[in-house]
């Protein structure tokens, strides 16, 4: 039996991962989660800078998200030892007394178009998805949403063209451009003409635009980010997933978090009032794609989409994040 090409994603592949939005974690908030199997804790400090950890704690393994936020460090709940994330691999004594005070190996983070983002502790850490291309740009975040869906459907969404008619009541124009990008993304420019009886979101676009909207999607790992050009505005769009399963679940009980962040650029008139209208016509158009991807069960290998195919030999390419179960 021939292997689908699905198969050869990784569940997750090495990279920056998006956890939260900047504005939902408040100085001395702790937040949660897990990075393939990886547990993590992230806060904020007095001060409002962002720290990230291991989730236990060195001394007897206490869940680190009931600490308590001191100035910059974690105070445990169990015996009130004070944790201080720092970059230098730590060296721990070998008897921990209570209330000591202790330097734990910190967790790459960064804020980045208003999204947290995480990258497990590594020898090489990659640039942030999308670098450079935040600082010209007002930010909206939004989510996070869960979806059922597998994250790899959602991404092969974002590039297929062939479901941008039957769901989105656009037609492709002309042939899709594709670039590998030096810092291990893929790139794929298009066009498309906005079609009759799309609903109120496809006629605002067809005012807007003229009926040509052009775009570019670029992919890195499991974030995509849409640049468009309607009419005479222009909006960028980030579209970050992060699994929540363990890599051998079947794919149509897998479920994902989906985080996003819509910007204009600076100088845009009314740009308040533009950067809430891109908000709610992107959002608009994601929700179209969460309903069709919803418990679906990902196969590539009767597909003829080339977006589809090239965004699937690009996952192919990408390193395996190790699993801790």
């Amino acid at each position: 039996m021939t292997q689908d090409p699905a198969d050869n994603w990784k569940h997750w592949p090495q990279g920056w991962y998006a956890v939260a939005r900047a504005d939902a974690l408040r100085p001395g908030q702790i937040h949660s989660g897990h990075l393939a199997g990886q547990p993590w804790v992230l806060y904020r400090g007095h001060s409002g800078t962002l720290h990230a950890t291991d989730a236990f704690c060195p001394h007897m393994g206490a869940h680190l998200h009931n600490a308590q936020v001191c100035g910059e460090a974690l105070v445990c709940g169990l015996h009130a030892c004070h944790l201080l994330p720092q970059t230098a691999a730590p060296t721990l004594p070998e008897h921990i007394k209570a209330g000591c005070r202790l330097a734990v190996r910190a967790w790459p983070s960064a804020e980045h178009f208003g999204l947290i983002w995480l990258h497990p502790p590594a020898d090489s850490i990659p640039p942030l998805p999308f670098a450079g291309s935040d600082g010209c740009h007002h930010w909206l975040a939004a989510g996070p949403q869960a979806v059922a869906a597998d994250w790899r459907a959602m991404i092969c969404n974002g590039f297929d063209l062939e479901h941008m008619k039957a769901v989105h009541q656009r037609q492709v124009e002309g042939e899709p451009l594709f670039e590998r990008l030096p810092e291990n993304g893929l790139r794929m420019t298009y066009r498309t003409r906005v079609l009759p009886h799309g609903g109120l979101s496809s006629w605002l676009m067809q005012r807007l635009s003229g009926g040509i909207i052009h775009l570019v999607h670029t992919c890195v790992g499991s974030s995509i980010m849409v640049q468009s050009r309607v009419g005479r505005f222009r909006t960028s769009a980030v579209f970050a997933l992060l699994p929540q399963d363990a890599p051998g679940t079947r794919p149509e009980q897998r479920r994902s978090v989906a985080l996003a962040a819509i910007g204009i650029p600076h100088g845009a008139r009314w740009s308040t009032l533009q950067l809430r209208l891109a908000r709610a016509l992107y959002l608009a158009f994601l929700r179209k794609d969460f309903r069709v991807v919803e418990g679906m069960r990902l196969q590539l290998q009767h597909t003829a989409d080339v977006g589809v195919q090239a965004v699937a030999a690009y996952q192919h390419t990408l390193a395996d994040m190790e699993h801790r179960s």
